[in-house]
């Protein structure tokens, strides 16, 4: 039963990111897409680290008590996520999470079409990938199992709180040790 619970809430959110998404679109599009401009090839990247940023504080705030208690509780209730944990939170926080994205990229943009959905496909991927609790013995996937095991770590103890790169955790000592690498 609460399996079904957990998958509609995944379903909910889902949904919820997709309509983010097009009213983000439509109420502003002009900060964040320009069809007839080409982005730099970096400014992707850009995006993620601006919004790596926002959303390290974000989480930081997700962990204040009230907020814990009403809306990122339901993140935590898994003691090491799996993939679908990715779409498995409260929907106010499928909201902010991606209106800073959308902020990060009207902030760096507007973008190019093709940045927009590089910026959009990445950050999903990202997502899943953090949340997959993988532990690919490949020396290429070096990044998957780095994000998979700080996000794990995150779940059992009260740190790793950047999703993209450890920085910010590094800087303002929030970082948490994990058990693989």
């Amino acid at each position: 039963m609460a399996i079904d619970g957990r998958y509609r809430n995944v379903a909910l959110n889902g949904g919820v990111a997709l309509a983010t998404y097009v009213v983000g679109i439509v109420l502003f599009g002009g900060y964040l897409i320009d069809a007839d401009r080409a982005s730099r090839w970096y400014a992707p990247m850009l995006v993620l680290l601006l919004y790596d940023l926002g959303y390290y504080w974000l989480h930081r705030a997700l962990h204040w008590r009230p907020l814990m208690r009403r809306v990122h509780w339901v993140h935590h209730r898994t003691s090491h996520p799996t993939a679908v944990d990715s779409l498995y939170l409260h929907p106010l926080e499928t909201v902010a999470g991606l209106v800073v994205l959308l902020a990060s990229m009207a902030a760096i943009g507007p973008l190019g079409v093709e940045a927009f959905i590089a910026v959009a496909v990445a950050h999903s991927l990202i997502n899943v990938l953090v949340h997959a609790n993988l532990s690919i013995p490949a020396r290429l996937a070096w990044l998957t199992n780095h994000w998979s095991s700080r996000h794990d770590a995150h779940h059992s103890s009260s740190g790793n709180f950047g999703t993209i790169t450890p920085l910010w955790d590094w800087l303002f000592g929030t970082s948490a040790r994990t058990e693989r690498a």
